[in-house]
Order: structure tokens, then C-alpha cells, then sequence
């Protein structure tokens, strides 16, 4: 089993819509628990995602959510494929500027 932990600037809302372009062919075979609701439940999930909002960050006059996400990954998937997911993963998720 591998297990990531990551803390994401994102709202549920945020990360609910990414999540199918995020985690891709696995979306399908995916558990998410946030805040101890079940807002999507496989059968024998691959990957389970489960975490907390925590207080959002105040920069001047901006707010952030964060979201503090553990994923595991099931034993049946190579270090390989569970790379590939994590960089498919931070690929759809992460906000950039500039």
C-alpha cells in the first residue's frame, strides 16, 4: 500500500471537480471521504482519498481553502503506476500564476 499525503489550496468544490480529468482511467475506481462524508465510493477502490478542511490562509485581502488530502493506493499497483497517478494527479490540481 502506498500512502501520499499532500495539503492542497483548494476548496471540496474545487477538488471534486477536478478530480475525474485528475485521477483519469482510476476515477472510476475511486474513494473519496471529506470532512467524514463519502462523496464517492468504489466497489474495491484503487486509490481512497480522505481528508479535512482546514482554516483557510489569509494573504492581504485573498483567502485560500486548504485541504488536507491523504491518498492510498492499492498494493495491486506498481510504484510505476501509482507515479504515473500522483503526476497525472498534481498535473490537474495544482494552481498556477504569473
Amino acid at each position: 500500500m502506498y500512502q501520499i499525503k499532500r495539503e492542497m489550496g483548494c476548496s471540496i468544490e474545487d477538488l471534486t471537480r477536478w478530480l475525474p480529468q485528475a485521477l483519469g482511467e482510476l476515477y472510476s475506481s475511486a474513494s473519496l471521504d471529506l470532512n467524514g462524508k463519502v462523496l464517492l465510493q468504489a466497489q474495491n477502490p484503487l486509490v481512497e482519498i480522505s481528508g479535512f478542511s482546514r482554516p483557510s490562509r489569509k494573504i492581504a485581502l485573498l483567502n485560500i481553502p486548504v485541504l488536507e488530502l491523504k491518498l492510498v493506493f492499492a498494493q495491486s499497483l506498481s510504484p510505476s503506476q501509482v507515479e504515473q497517478a500522483l503526476n497525472r494527479f498534481d498535473l490537474y490540481t495544482r494552481r498556477g500564476g504569473g
